[in-house]
């Protein structure tokens, strides 16, 4: 089995249409990835950081009250509430639980692009040429009116000025 160039360009001359919706679809997926893991890594430090507030608020008004006044158990809960401060091992897991949330929450926020790249990619050329081409013409259409309404502004009332009108 010999490869040559004539027949692979001549296999991609009769099939772009199929190889750009792969690619577009590689391209759809990507960047719902990359959006997720972002969101995904912002959300992990806020959610864990408000965890860690919270926290640190309750073992904070533990250490003022006493139900009866003595000095060793002041010490006591002070020493308690300075090791607890230097403890990670909670931050880890609500940095675990935030990651998550954020990385869902972005999939799926982008379930119709994610969806269409996955059909794209997953779709053989051979087999299954048309719903590899019109998952690459839905991706079109959708990055068409994204492009259109959310990046360029067009078709959807200001938010801002709404309320005055």
């Amino acid at each position: 089995m010999a490869f040559s160039v004539s027949k692979i360009t001549t296999a991609i001359k009769n099939n772009y249409g199929k190889y750009l919706a792969k690619a577009a679809g590689a391209a759809a997926v990507g960047m719902v990835a990359y959006d997720a893991h972002v969101i995904g890594k912002l959300r992990a430090d806020t959610y864990s950081q408000s965890k860690e507030a919270d926290r640190t608020a309750s073992l904070a008004t533990n250490t003022l009250y006493l139900t009866e006044p003595s000095t060793i158990q002041t010490k006591v809960k002070k020493k308690i509430f300075n090791l607890e401060l230097e403890n990670n091992f909670f931050n880890f897991f609500n940095s675990a639980i935030g990651y998550f949330s954020g990385l869902g929450e972005m999939l799926i926020s982008g379930v119709v692009p994610l969806g269409l790249g996955i059909t794209a990619l997953l779709a053989s050329p051979k087999n299954h040429g048309k719903i590899c081409k019109g998952a690459g013409i839905g991706l079109l259409a959708y990055g068409g009116i994204k492009l259109v309404r959310d990046i360029l502004g067009f078709g959807r009332p200001d938010p801002l000025n709404s309320r005055f009108k």
